[in-house]
């Protein structure tokens, strides 16, 4: 396979493997020359890694890694400080890019080369990676560990559930074992909701930002926190339309030949957590904010719209509430609509 190289593009990239303990690193020079590292996943790791780069005299202008939770964060914030452009890559994108390639190879030192020349390829279309503010990153942990436990909770309480079923001498032992971690899991989550209001609480833009969003009907704590640590920054978007296909409730059209549904399913390509979030917000919302319910009852008095269908749509319509108010900074106005006459569309 003759290999491309893209003359727009800087030279020389690093291209970065990230698993749990170890880094494998693939530097891609503009002659298609390569040269491979392996190093710890550990700031022992990330020094070494730029002392082998010094004494190989090589001065990356990019850095590409696929973005894998935890482990990548350690790596991109290293290399950001040293100056470098770092892309954190989606790695369904990469995947799709190495399948074009044909690869046959999969082993981390391909996947590495294979990262380089992805970033190579794509980096006019990708948008360099920015750390967020530590208190945003202090919030954003703490929302996504009470997610965590709050799903673990849930799946103990469906076991308590199936509990009235058993018929053995064990029933009653089970049963106090699950009303245990119940209890524990119910001190942990309100443990960590006081740890979220006081992060809040210390940061007076935090503060400022949660009073505002949840000035919105249907918009509660758990949903509030869950924009604001998964939407640091709302101008990153320029539209609203935007950050709706950044949450995945935009639709994935798919018309082929004399088939047209009228209704397709939404992508879910993008952040889960503000997904769910936002779509269990917007239960509430089509019953409770006088905005959505009418909104809600057009789709339904429809005929064609499915329960499912009209919640979507009302989460949809949420994130462009949220949106607008993040973005132009103001509370939440019950007239704004008829003052404008904005007419609601799915």
């Amino acid at each position: 396979m003759t290999e491309q190289n893209y003359p727009n593009q800087n030279y020389p990239i690093l291209g970065i493997d990230v698993s749990k303990k170890q880094l494998d690193v693939c530097v891609l020079q503009a002659d298609e020359q390569r040269m491979s590292l392996k190093v710890n996943n550990t700031p022992t790791g990330f020094n070494k890694l730029m002392q082998w780069l010094k004494k190989k005299n090589v001065e990356p202008a990019a850095a590409g890694l696929e973005s894998t939770s935890v482990y990548s964060m350690g790596i991109a914030v290293s290399l950001h400080e040293q100056g470098m452009v770092v892309y954190l890559a989606n790695p369904s994108q990469v995947h799709s890019y190495m399948r074009a390639e044909m690869r046959r190879a999969k082993t981390d030192k391909a996947d590495a080369e294979a990262i380089a020349n992805f970033i190579a390829a794509m980096s006019k279309k990708l948008h360099p990676w920015q750390p967020i503010p530590q208190h945003y990153q202090e919030l954003r942990d703490l929302v996504r560990y009470l997610h965590q436990i709050t799903r673990s909770r849930a799946t103990i309480k469906n076991r308590m559930d199936k509990i009235s079923y058993t018929t053995s001498a064990a029933k009653e032992r089970v049963r106090k074992l699950i009303n245990a971690d119940l209890a524990h899991y119910d001190k942990q989550i309100s443990s960590i909701k006081k740890d979220i209001r006081k992060c809040i609480s210390k940061h007076p833009d935090l503060k400022c930002r949660y009073e505002r969003i949840t000035t919105a009907p249907a918009i509660g704590e758990i949903t509030a926190v869950t924009y604001m640590s998964e939407v640091p920054n709302v101008k990153v978007f320029s539209c609203a339309k935007k950050l709706v296909a950044f949450t995945g409730i935009s639709p994935r059209i798919s018309h082929s030949g004399i088939r047209h549904p009228e209704s397709q399913p939404i992508s879910k390509m993008g952040d889960a957590i503000l997904r769910q979030a936002v779509y269990m917000a917007a239960l509430t919302a089509k019953k409770h904010n006088p905005n959505m319910t009418g909104f809600a009852a057009r789709l339904r008095d429809d005929g064609k719209k499915k329960p499912k269908v009209v919640t979507v749509a009302v989460a949809r319509k949420l994130l462009h509430l949220l949106y607008a108010m993040d973005k132009n900074e103001t509370s939440f106005d019950p007239n704004y609509q008829k003052q404008h006459q904005i007419k609601g569309t799915i």
